[in-house]
């Protein structure tokens, strides 16, 4: 992880202004297209934010909602935009180990699901980078796409597809203003999953949250991440 970084867990009620407004700033330096009250409108609706902080201020976050769909328990990721000189370590990932360990300690039997929708490939990568089971991907896991599926035409029925996996919300939708065309085999993959990427066509992903589906890399990026909980 990037020396001087601080990794904390935020609930959002507690965020305060300073950070509301820094946090504002790092979306709309790499994001473009979305009305300017999007932005705090979304934040306000989730639970937790992820935040990686350094001498100078903010330099990363990811928001999160907890919430059920149906019987589902559901983990959604919201925002996550990472500054680009920060790029090159683990905390985001390693803290939301955390979450997932916390949720997984809980008093509910329920298995968690990770539901994101990914703007970039960026964020895809995430998946095949930390979990083994994971839609879509290389593997076809029908049970798993079917659930996904649900989760997706229930929370956005008006622009989920499911014949291709994608989310179009037409006009007014935020969008990357650019993105590092990688060309390993999950970049390559996502951009052919949501060809539509660059106006803000988003692809719908689905993971359980168990440490059973975590890799080894990702079992060793929670251990070396050591958040600060804001709750």
């Amino acid at each position: 992880m990037k020396s001087g970084m601080q990794v904390e867990i935020w609930r959002v009620a507690r965020i305060g202004l300073d950070d509301r407004v820094a946090m504002e700033r790092l979306y709309r330096t790499y994001y473009e297209g979305a009305p300017e009250e999007t932005f705090q409108h979304d934040l306000a609706e989730k639970d937790l934010a992820i935040v990686l902080r350094d001498a100078e201020g903010v330099r990363g976050f990811s928001t999160l909602k907890c919430l059920d769909v149906e019987d589902v328990r559901v983990v959604f990721s919201g925002d996550t935009v990472v500054d680009a000189a920060c790029r090159n370590q683990t905390g985001l990932a390693g803290a939301f180990g955390h979450v997932m360990a916390r949720l997984a300690a809980a008093d509910d039997p329920r298995t968690p699901y990770w539901f994101l929708i990914c703007k970039g490939a960026r964020t895809y990568r995430f998946l095949p980078t930390f979990f083994t089971r994971y839609v879509p991907g290389a593997q076809t896991d029908e049970e798993l796409t079917g659930l996904l599926h649900r989760i997706a035409a229930r929370l956005y029925p008006h622009a989920f597809n499911p014949r291709t996996g994608v989310l179009h919300f037409g006009a007014g939708k935020d969008r990357l203003k650019d993105d590092v065309l990688r060309m390993d085999a999950e970049s390559r993959r996502f951009r052919t999953l949501n060809p539509g990427w660059r106006t803000g066509d988003e692809l719908a992903c689905l993971a359980p949250l168990a440490m059973e589906n975590l890799n080894r890399l990702g079992r060793r990026v929670i251990a070396d991440v050591s958040p600060v909980w804001m709750l």
